[in-house]
């Protein structure tokens, strides 16, 4: 009996050492916080989307080459990034922007974005739903939720890393753990259908970011939790596909975002936004071809190229791949050339930005 009560006690200590190994002491605290509201809210469907109505402050310390700094992130009551709090949505805009941090504007104020700045260049009205850490995937779904605010054109800004993404079933996120959001999967028969979120990625973030493990209960829940948000991680890059089906999983998108716009009345402009200079995947313009159906492709690398010969300001946030202040002034300027030049939003041009009610 006592041999029996020293396994089991020797068992128990050693499940709750591995627990506080496994998901306390080697899961590292990103080099960030935030105050305020917070910026996202899990959803069945795509994993997590934008907290409605939320002020939050994002604060970077210092490291390596790169200032410290900080930004506000304000939403409108439909989660669309805006300039300060309290601001409601518009009943209709010109254009919608969708797409991840590139788009959303990390480390900007809302009014730097390039979404804002097409705006005003355009005289347009602009309501931004883009989400750091989405994909294609999430873009797409984020569109059929919005598409009722009939715009003329929507953009949808397009990074090297959404070919990833789009079939990954754990988004990027500053934890090592499975932050899950919908994915590119396919059936039995081999078609590509979208799968959504595993679990509540959002809710384990949050536990982690607002300490509420303290008591024993929860720190037993929330080990467990993370400990399987690593192996769900892990298990995922494992078998992540490949190459071949990174590009039918974009032409599954491109193709379904392209007829969601045009059911809706709209056109849909794919822009790329390069990283660092890189240009677009070999199988992106071939894709936009297959699509057809009135898609337009804008590359932005050679825009990118040309500043850099120039010696135009740089366009990136030192020490990140993210466009900076002066990127996203690049961005706007290339898309409001092409807007014009194609008429895309028609005849009369943008009917004015909208006055957003308080």
């Amino acid at each position: 009996m006592k041999s029996l009560v020293l396994a089991l006690a020797s068992t128990t200590i050693a499940l709750l050492v591995g627990i506080e190994v496994t998901a306390y002491l080697t899961v590292w605290p990103p080099a960030m916080s935030a105050v305020g509201d917070g910026t996202v809210v899990y959803d069945p469907e795509i994993g997590l989307v934008a907290r409605p109505s939320a002020r939050t402050r994002h604060i970077y310390p210092a490291i390596a080459d790169r200032a410290a700094f900080e930004f506000d992130i304000y939403t409108d009551d439909r989660g669309a990034r805006v300039d300060g709090a309290g601001q409601r949505s518009a009943a209709r805009y010109d254009i919608l922007t969708v797409g991840d941090s590139f788009t959303w504007a990390y480390a900007l104020a809302n009014q730097d974005s390039y979404a804002a700045r097409l705006g005003r260049e355009l005289g347009a009205g602009v309501a931004n739903f883009a989400l750091a850490s989405y994909g294609t995937t999430q873009s797409l779904q984020i569109l059929g939720r919005t598409l009722d605010l009939k715009p003329r054109l929507v953009v949808y800004g397009i990074i090297a890393h959404h070919f990833e993404r789009n079939v990954w079933p754990c988004a990027p996120s500053y934890y090592e753990f499975c932050l899950d959001v919908s994915h590119v999967s396919w059936d039995d028969a081999g078609k590509p259908y979208i799968a959504p979120p595993f679990s509540s990625g959002v809710r384990r973030l949050q536990v982690r970011q607002s300490g509420d493990y303290r008591s024993p209960e929860r720190w037993l829940a929330h080990g467990a939790d993370v400990i399987f948000g690593r192996l769900y991680h892990a298990w995922s890059r494992y078998r992540e596909p490949d190459d071949e089906k990174k590009a039918e999983a974009m032409q599954f998108l491109l193709q379904r975002m392209n007829q969601a716009v045009a059911a809706s009345g709209s056109g849909l402009l794919v822009v790329f936004l390069p990283t660092n200079y890189y240009g677009p995947p070999t199988a992106l313009a071939g894709i936009i071809d297959r699509v057809g159906g009135g898609i337009r492709y804008l590359d932005l690398t050679g825009a990118f190229e040309r500043n850099r010969q120039e010696g135009g300001p740089n366009p990136y946030i030192v020490g990140d791949g993210h466009p900076g202040v002066a990127g996203h002034a690049l961005i706007a300027a290339e898309i409001a050339k092409y807007v014009r030049r194609e008429g895309l939003l028609g005849p009369d041009g943008a009917t004015g930005a909208p006055q957003r009610s308080r």
